[in-house]
């Protein structure tokens, strides 16, 4: 049985220059002729971490050959993590970024990177 992904617990610095106020998810199918079903979850926490919030939950079919970029808002986001997995095509690559508020890259996670996690966060 496959796994999901996660990035884990990411820190978003709560002051400063550090500040990550978007995150940009980039999915790649790279098989010849299969799509790529591909599921992706993002939430965030404030700084008690106490309750994990959900961002968003999509869930999307990618044609063979073709990338897709997902932005998500970081707005009072401490703590964040991003929930992936794919099926079908196994030539598929997500990878996942934050941005501060002038575009630069604050964090990246890559796919070999991620720790896989025994199954996707339930959402209420």
């Amino acid at each position: 049985m496959k796994m999901p992904y996660s990035t884990g617990l990411l820190f978003n610095s709560p002051n400063g220059v550090d500040r990550a106020t978007q995150l940009i998810v980039t999915c790649l199918n790279d098989s010849v002729n299969i799509p790529s079903n591909i599921e992706l979850q993002v939430f965030r926490w404030d700084t008690s971490q106490n309750a994990r919030i959900p961002i968003r939950h999509d869930l999307f079919q990618l044609p063979a050959q073709v990338s897709k970029t997902l932005l998500y808002t970081l707005n009072t986001a401490d703590y964040f993590e991003v929930q992936s997995d794919f099926f079908s095509a196994t030539s598929t690559i997500i990878q996942a970024y934050s941005l501060d508020s002038v575009g630069n890259i604050t964090q990246r996670v890559l796919q070999s990177e991620m720790m896989w996690i025994d199954r996707f966060t339930n959402i209420p």
